[in-house]
């Protein structure tokens, strides 16, 4: 029995499917794969002479909106842009402003209203060595050696001045001399020279009364004169002499008064009697320095106190430092200081 060929050449139809289907998934394959990336060959370096051109600039990016600005939406369909990697999130900065013209014309200030009320004049600068007496309404330059002194007993006048004698020690006042002084104050009805509307005629007055009133011995008056006085904006005059005791034991005594001021008899209340006096006592041993004396005299001027500040009368307590009410609701006017007559610092030694 004859047994069948296994390769026969009776079976074409079986090597045709295989022929067939190696060739579609060849096909296949290489449709899947990609062929391998082209490598380009390095750029041959230029000959020596050769200008190469520089590489285009990146381009800019676009300026940023202005503040307030509406931001168009894109057309539909278009490609975002690319963020910008170096962005910052937030507000987007004021652009830097704009440097003034130097040859810009400068614009000529508002004119002035005529009718705003004036501009107070400023303060002026504190004068070194000026004391302010607020009860007497005046101001002076002290006197070089001269302190002030306790006014309390006085019976005319707001400022009592007294020559030092020597330096202080141990925290102590400095000693004063007790045969010479000074008063100073407002020239008012309590002297009879104050009735006396003219200034010269007042001062010699002023030196008299108060000759008799610090000096009450007998004696000869001597060496009399006057002179003109120019306070600022005041004038002024002073009269003085020197006395000469019937008692040879006692040194001579001096006395100089100034008066400066407008006596002004038709002006408002509060604007009459606005004098003030200088008066200068001195012995044969202590003299007075009429050039000094003068310079003080020259030197007063008006002075208003600032006001008084409005105590809260809701404050607890109230003001600790307002006189109890008397009955009737009334306040006390004053409180009276005694005084001595004649007054022992302003007699003469002896």
């Amino acid at each position: 029995m004859a047994q069948p060929d296994p390769i026969s050449p009776r079976r074409p139809g079986l090597w045709m499917a295989l022929t067939v289907t190696a060739v579609t998934g060849a096909s296949a394959f290489a449709i899947a794969v990609p062929s391998p990336m082209a490598t380009a060959d390095p750029v041959p370096p230029a000959p020596p002479g050769t200008t190469t051109a520089a590489p285009a600039p990146a381009p800019a990016p676009a300026p940023a909106p202005a503040p307030g600005a509406t931001t168009a939406a894109p057309a539909p369909g278009a490609p975002e842009a690319p963020a910008e990697p170096n962005a910052q999130e937030g507000p987007t900065p004021a652009p830097p402003p704009v440097p003034a013209d130097p040859n810009a014309p400068v614009p000529a200030p508002a004119p002035a209203d005529p009718n705003a009320p004036p501009a107070p004049a400023p303060a002026p600068a504190p004068e070194p060595g000026r004391i302010d007496n607020a009860s007497g309404g005046f101001s002076y330059l002290l006197p070089a050696g001269w302190v002030v002194s306790d006014a309390s007993r006085l019976n005319y006048g707001q400022a009592l001045l007294s020559k030092t004698v020597g330096p202080t020690e141990n925290g102590q006042p400095a000693p004063t001399a007790n045969d010479t002084s000074i008063l100073l104050g407002r020239l008012d009805l309590k002297l009879f020279a104050g009735a006396e509307q003219d200034n010269s005629k007042a001062a010699v007055r002023l030196a008299s009364d108060m000759g008799e009133f610090f000096m009450p011995f007998p004696g000869v008056r001597l060496n009399q004169q006057t002179t003109p006085l120019q306070a600022g904006d005041m004038s002024g005059y002073a009269s003085s002499y020197e006395v000469k005791f019937s008692d040879t034991t006692k040194p001579n005594g001096q006395i100089w008064a100034g008066v400066v001021g407008n006596a002004a008899p038709n002006a408002p209340r509060d604007q009459r009697n606005q004098r003030w006096f200088v008066v200068w006592l001195g012995t044969g041993k202590d003299p007075i320095d009429s050039a000094a004396a003068k310079a003080l005299a020259n030197s007063i001027r008006p002075y208003t106190p600032p006001p008084a500040p409005v105590a809260d009368p809701n404050a607890p307590g109230g003001d600790p430092n307002a006189p109890p009410p008397v009955q009737g609701g009334l306040l006390p006017l004053g409180v009276p200081v005694p005084v001595e007559t004649p007054v022992p610092e302003m007699m003469p030694a002896g």
